[in-house]
């Protein structure tokens, strides 16, 4: 008998969550589906953190201050899971192509040579660049 009245009390409980998550805004398309997830996850980027990007090539490989550079390799990932690109500590402009093309503006730096960075979901990758005076 006790056995039955807990399995009357979970089965009560089960039924009275089920009808409050109903009640919430925004759960009226998959109320009870277990097997429709909500549209914001449907839609989120998938982001692999185990490609790892490598930059091949940044052309021109001699620049001056406000020059643009192309950068080509790969595994750049999708645009919402690219994060960032640097010359040195100093973070840029940047456009977005394709997972193997990139564009970013040189920033102000000092005559040398420059490390441009560029951060990913995967990782991270370096490739230089020699900086003429402006």
């Amino acid at each position: 008998m006790k056995a039955s009245r807990t399995l009357t009390r979970f089965a009560l409980g089960m039924s009275l969550a089920a009808g409050l998550i109903g009640m919430l805004p925004g759960t009226e398309a998959y109320a009870g589906s277990a097997t429709a997830p909500p549209a914001i996850v449907a839609k989120a980027p998938i982001c692999n953190p185990s490609s790892h990007p490598k930059i091949v090539k940044v052309t021109p490989d001699t620049v001056k201050p406000g020059d643009k550079v192309t950068i080509k390799g790969n595994h750049f990932g999708t645009k919402e899971c690219f994060h960032n690109v640097s010359f040195g500590s100093s973070s840029t402009d940047f456009k977005y192509i394709n997972e193997t093309t990139l564009e970013a503006t040189v920033p102000s730096l000092k005559a040398g040579i420059a490390a441009i960075n560029i951060l990913t979901e995967g990782g991270s990758s370096q490739s230089v660049v020699l900086v003429n005076a402006k």
